[in-house]
């Protein structure tokens, strides 16, 4: 019986791709780039359609295209997208043949521009798209921001998307601890994207040509992530100027086209980019100069700078069009902080210095052989590295020198390669397939210069497979089923995590949508429930005792089209975790098999999301929901008991929240941004009371307990009072000298209100006073551009 099932469904399998090549030798089609007209950067999401027919597709990341089962016959091309000319081609399509059609686009005035489809629209009717946004750099640099524009600043305005505090820009996603979030750039994962402890993000706004964020139910592409993805496409570069070396020699080879840079109360930064060879290129650098300021203040007062802090990135990008078929990518980037002090007594020196911080490099290699596959070849190399060095010296009344030294370092090495191989069966139709090898080295070390209290390395490598399909049975379904395959090292399973979103038209413009899926994650970051601030992230694989991390998403939503540029999402989603870890509590740190706790979870809430961006005042508004739990085993009982302090909410728990975000284009030059955040606030373990103790002192025999410790409540049983921030912006444009500026201002907290970071209790005194975060803070910034 199984055979002939199986010879059946060869047989309609077979059936299906020989119609399907029949239906193809009587019709024709189109692929091809699509560029802007001034700089050759690639038009993402455009809208191309033949005008009269339903037929269309809209352009991906890299401006590509592709337009199959066209019947045979002369058509009109139609290109639209927000912020360009629309561009009309007549063509004539032959049955059994393909052909290329590369468009450039000019730009246009996007307030009050009139455009009929585009390609979000083209995204909407054809696209399964769950829990995703796409941002632009103009949506990022156009809202009120914390000294500089910064994309995770701007995502944590989104519905279901919290941070921890004013000094942390990582992003704490449907309740997901900010280790479970994929963060790519170029397709080269980021550990740790962060500066100055978290309060900046280590990505600069103007190298970002688009941002695409997921925030659950994402496709089987991705992996080893269990909360988001963030996927972020650098900019290529301006091809098409030729400034500096124009009618040199040199010039036919690589040039200037332009230089933008921002100088503002943190950082310089700069960007330049031009044609190269074939192709393009793109550099932008950024560096604080907390230290340069320092040193000329301790110069002024004629004393010495015993400390030093500053952090810096730059991201670089070469793109060359061997042929129309053939494409290479290079990509690196680097960023770091360092941090240094040095402290100088009578008797005794400290030396202290740290850094932490991300360095990567990849290349692509990108061949469209013909309209039917795009294969897309990569090999990528990240380095994140966090050192600690404490060098201590010590000189005794008689003489004797001591000294020590505490170093702690962590470093993770990882080489991905990978395969994706995107087959177009038609233009409702694609599938997907994909091979993914990653090689991991972890060291973690923890000593004193010459012995080691911790000096762990370990090797993991994680294979994984994907097979991904897209179609479109009919104009009102869209379907998204996939499979990834994964095989961790330390494991001797295989994990299956299959993956499912589908979207209905109930009409023209509203859609149902949903999504399901099972997610593991091999690494990751312990998390003190108990710490203030995380300043970096330690990251570990999952040890063998150990299960990985997973989780299943069930998302039901409602999409509304309300009118070209509005569009509004309603979601639920409902998150349980078979398995997630937490620090042990109770661990014997001489027993190297139970630094962690194995427990369960569930996250549950819902999302709305109002979004307008056409025209003279743009923005969204954001309202979320989100509830959770977490159950661990910590005294190993068998049994777990809220009393025990095993059942409790996770510390990214935050019932509501509430972002509202404006921009108002008041004329060519002037425009003004308003960002109102109100919202539970964090939960933390309180201070019930308070005893009197011996502990952490000398034996005192007149009064043995002399010293006082707190008494805790119920883990996590405590909320700060709610949060509340208004920002509001202003910026002109400017032409100092001939030369292209903008000049901006931002006040942080412009209603100074007061949100609680932390409770300071004085035992002694019975009192406790609370910590604020941002106050009342104004900044400005100039932006440039030659």
């Amino acid at each position: 019986m199984k055979r002939y099932t199986l010879t059946g469904l060869i047989f309609l399998l077979s059936f299906i791709l020989v119609d399907q090549s029949s239906a193809q030798e009587r019709s024709g089609r189109i692929n091809g780039v699509l560029r802007h007209a001034d700089t050759g950067e690639p038009l993402m999401y455009a809208n191309v359609t033949l005008k009269g027919t339903g037929i269309g597709a809209a352009s991906d990341i890299s401006g590509y295209y592709n337009i199959s089962n066209i019947p045979a016959g002369n058509y009109t091309m139609l290109v639209t997208i927000i912020g360009h000319e629309r561009v009309e081609r007549e063509i004539s399509v032959v049955a059994g043949l393909e052909q290329r059609q590369d468009f450039e686009m000019d730009p246009a005035d996007i307030v009050g521009q009139e455009v009929v489809v585009t390609g979000e629209r083209q995204r909407f009717e054809r696209q399964v798209e769950v829990s995703a946004v796409n941002l632009s750099m103009r949506d990022v640099k156009v809202m009120p921001a914390f000294v500089e524009a910064d994309i995770f600043r701007t995502l944590q305005l989104l519905p279901g998307v919290q941070s921890s505090s004013d000094f942390s820009s990582a992003l704490v996603v449907r309740g997901g601890s900010p280790d479970e979030n994929l963060i790519m750039l170029d397709g080269i994962e980021i550990y740790n994207p962060f500066h100055l402890g978290g309060v900046f993000s280590t990505f600069n706004a103007d190298a970002i040509a688009d941002a695409e964020f997921l925030a659950g139910g994402f496709p089987a592409k991705y992996g080893n992530r269990i909360s988001s993805v963030l996927s972020i496409t650098g900019r290529e570069g301006d091809s098409r100027k030729n400034k500096f070396f124009a009618g040199q020699k040199l010039g036919e080879y690589f040039d200037v086209s332009q230089v933008t840079g921002e100088v503002n109360l943190l950082s310089s930064k700069i960007l330049l980019e031009g044609p190269i060879g074939r192709g393009s290129w793109m550099f932008s650098g950024r560096r604080t100069y907390f230290d340069q300021l320092a040193r000329v203040y301790y110069w002024a007062k004629d004393e010495p700078m015993d400390w030093s802090y500053y952090f810096y990135d730059f991201q670089g990008k070469i793109i060359q069009n061997i042929n129309p078929t053939n494409r290479l990518s290079f990509s690196q980037y680097q960023g770091r902080d360092r941090i240094e002090f040095q402290l100088e007594q009578a008797d005794s020196d400290v030396n202290f210095r740290w850094d932490w911080g991300n360095s990567t490099r990849s290349a692509e290699w990108r061949w469209v052989p013909n309209t039917k596959v795009v294969s897309t070849l990569s090999l990528a190399n990240t380095i994140y590295k966090f050192d600690v060095n404490l060098q201590y010296s010590a000189t005794d009344t008689a003489g004797s020198n001591a000294e020590a030294e505490f170093v702690v370092f962590n470093e993770i090495n990882d080489w991905t390669v990978k395969e994706n191989l995107d087959w177009y069966i038609s233009s409702a139709h694609t599938v997907t397939m994909g091979l993914e090898f990653k090689g991991l080295e972890v060291n973690f070390n923890i000593g004193d210069g010459n012995i080691d209290f911790i000096d762990e390395q370990e090797s993991n490598t994680i294979y994984s497979a994907i097979l991904q399909d897209k179609w479109q049975p009919n104009p009102v379904i869209m379907l998204q089923a996939g499979m990834r395959l994964t095989k961790y090292s330390a494991h001797d399973n295989l994990y299956y995590e299959p993956r499912l979103g589908f979207k209905y038209l109930l009409n023209e413009d509203l859609a149902l949508k949903g999504a399901w899926g099972i997610y593991n994650q091999f690494i990751f970051t312990a998390q003190d429930e108990d710490a203030i601030l995380s300043i970096v992230d330690f990251w570990n694989p999952v040890p063998e005792n150990y299960g990985a991390k997973a989780v299943q998403h069930y998302i039901l939503g409602l999409e509304q089209w309300l009118g070209e540029g509005w569009f509004t999402s309603l979601e639920g989603y409902y998150k349980p975790y078979s398995n997630t870890l937490a620090i042990n509590p109770d661990q014997d740190f001489a027993d190297p098999d139970d630094d962690y706790s194995e427990g369960t979870a569930v996250v549950y809430g819902a999302e709305l999301l109002f979004k307008k961006n056409v025209g003279s005042v743009t923005g969204w508004l954001g309202i979320s929901y989100m509830d959770s739990q977490q159950e661990f085993d910590f005294n190993g009982d068998g049994n777990i008991v809220a009393s025990d302090g095993e059942i409790y909410k996770s510390k990214f728990d935050q019932p509501y929240s509430v972002n509202l975000v404006m921009n108002y284009a008041a004329s060519e030059k002037n425009s003004f941004g308003i960002t109102v955040t109100g919202s539970s606030a964090s939960l933390y373990t309180p201070t019930v009371g308070y005893t009197y103790t011996q502990q952490n002192s000398a034996f005192n025999f007149t009064n043995p307990y002399s010293n006082l410790q707190e008494i805790k409540g119920d883990r996590n049983s405590a909320r700060y009072p709610n949060y509340f921030r208004v920002d509001v912006s202003y910026s002109r444009k400017i032409r100092p000298f001939d030369i292209d500026g903008l000049f901006k201002i931002q006040i942080i907290n412009a209603t100074n209100h007061f949100n609680t970071f932390v409770y300071n209790w004085d035992l002694s005194a019975g009192t406790v006073e609370g910590i604020g975060m941002f106050p009342f803070l104004p900044t400005f910034g100039v932006e440039f551009k030659f």
